[in-house]
């Protein structure tokens, strides 16, 4: 690496924000170290592609703990902590702990390596707005409860701020503070929690999307490449350490930007209102010192934010677009299950159903696809083949899941289907478990025995009275995808009011 280039450490550095980050400076010839728990990503998809390049390290470390890389530092970006209220809550109490002890850990290392260091500090540190747009000057900032179910990330970042100018004081720590504004962009998680991904997730699935209070709250967002742009002038820039509000300042209200979301998907969601919580109502920055010190400003709209997100979110594909079925048999050897599946299957088309079945008689293809649907038919072409499928089927679907990655598996009755749907978890697969069984389906003994065993393993069990034909029960099917999906990623389904 040349003379100019620079180790810069990234903590929090998988998630949105850190990964475009790490991503711009690689490219730019730095050495580039992320630290990550992966505790709101679960993986390391968005830095994937400079995983193993030569000038990249990712450590996966939580930043409670001291951290030692081994490697001198030249920049730090203090980006750890979740972000999302549904992430956030979670564990609160670790949260508080990532903005306090962490924050201690970094600073310490930023003092032995001599390095400048900046705090990922937030809009919530000033709690309500009063008759004028947030200014860093203001003298009554934080005036945020502390006994909300919020107040762990809000005072939380309150403290990290007061410790970055103490340790300045009292070691001459390099440090910078920038007061992040809502910023988004294609790579949000889109079950991330917050607006406009939130928004944009439910509407690409059709469901509800819920507002508290009447919607006429209002936001500004900033996209994430304005954010990072801001974020390096800031660190370039000497005899400036903020705080520095970075974010935009072009409001539009919850509700119209749930409706102008609705009419980019050509979504069939609906706005519902629920009881309001306590986030503020305004939050608009005043970024005159951001421009005057940074001679920075925004360059993309929200209209770009939001065809970004909503183009990457589609070519991502909703957490459900695919699906892994076990069904004893399958087309053209149909019972009133896989009718049902049948309808499901058309009436979400945005969805592919890989269907794992048994061959059962002679004559049928090994594989076949109609539409959305690709059957793969296992055995020897006898009604034996189903006793086969427990173990075939497991088997056939775990080659199928290293490609698709499932994120759900249906059983078509409760029977071989459904055993192999257990050995496939057994065998690692970390896809929730739904089964759908008839209430006509009869068993012996034994096998009431083996049904008992998979129900317990399943996630949800649909009985005959839940699976009738409807919107009904594409609007539960959708909401409990919603649940589950919440579930695998340790997120809370909304708000602790």
């Amino acid at each position: 690496m040349g003379t100019h280039t620079k180790t810069i450490l990234i903590t929090g550095g998988a998630g949105a924000l850190g990964s475009v980050m790490a991503k711009r400076y690689i490219s730019e010839g730095h050495r580039v170290i992320v630290v990550d728990n992966l505790m709101k990503t679960r993986d390391t998809r968005n830095i994937d592609p400079i995983l193993h390049h030569k000038n990249f390290r990712f450590i996966k470390h939580d930043i409670v703990a001291p951290l030692d890389p081994g490697e001198r530092i030249d920049w730090i970006f203090n980006l750890a902590c979740p972000v999302s209220v549904i992430s956030l809550q979670v564990d609160p109490i670790h949260t508080t702990r990532t903005l306090v002890d962490g924050v201690i850990n970094m600073l310490d290392l930023a003092r032995k390596n001599d390095a400048t260091i900046l705090q990922a500090s937030s809009a919530d540190i000033y709690g309500e707005m009063g008759d004028h747009a947030f200014r860093e000057s203001d003298d009554d900032a934080s005036n945020a409860n502390s006994l909300s179910a919020r107040s762990c990330y809000e005072k939380g970042k309150r403290m990290a701020e007061t410790l970055f100018v103490d340790h300045a004081r009292m070691y001459g720590t390099k440090i910078k503070i920038a007061r992040i504004f809502n910023t988004a962009g294609p790579h949000t998680q889109m079950t991330d929690g917050r607006i406009p991904s939130v928004f944009i997730y439910n509407a690409l699935s059709n469901r509800d999307i819920i507002l508290y209070g009447t919607g006429s709250q209002t936001r500004c967002f900033l996209h994430v490449d304005d954010q990072i742009e801001a974020l390096d002038l800031l660190m370039k820039k000497d005899g400036f350490a903020g705080p520095v509000n970075i974010g935009s300042d072009q409001e539009i209200s919850i509700l119209d930007l749930a409706k102008s979301i609705i009419e980019k998907t050509g979504s069939k969601s609906n706005v519902v209102f629920e009881k309001i919580d306590d986030a503020p109502l305004f939050r608009r920055p005043d970024i005159t010192l951001a421009k005057h010190e940074l001679n920075w400003k925004p360059s993309k709209t929200l209209n770009q934010l939001l065809d970004d997100m909503i183009a990457q979110y589609k070519d991502e594909g909703l957490p459900e677009a695919k699906i892994l079925v076990f069904a004893t048999t399958y087309y053209p050897d149909a019972g009133l299950a896989e009718e049902r599946l049948a309808m499901l299957a058309r009436e979400m088309p945005e969805t592919e159903f890989h269907v794992v079945t048994t061959k059962f008689r002679r004559g049928l293809k090994r594989i076949e696809k109609t539409e959305n649907v690709t059957i793969y038919r296992l055995g020897f072409g006898t009604p034996l083949d189903k006793y086969l499928l427990p173990i075939l089927g497991a088997f056939k679907a775990r080659t199928l899941d290293r490609t698709l990655k499932f994120r759900f598996m249906w059983s078509l009755m409760a029977s071989y289907g459904a055993l192999a749907g257990v050995i496939l978890k057994l065998m690692g697969s970390r896809a929730s478990f739904i089964i759908a069984r008839h209430d006509s389906e009869k068993y012996s003994t034994m096998q009431q025995r083996l049904v008992s065993y998979a129900e317990k393993k399943a996630d949800q069990v649909y009985t005959d009275t839940d699976t009738r034909t409807g919107d009904d029960l594409l609007s539960r099917v959708r909401n409990k995808y919603h649940e589950l999906t919440m579930k695998q990623e340790g997120k809370l389904m909304r708000p602790v009011l």
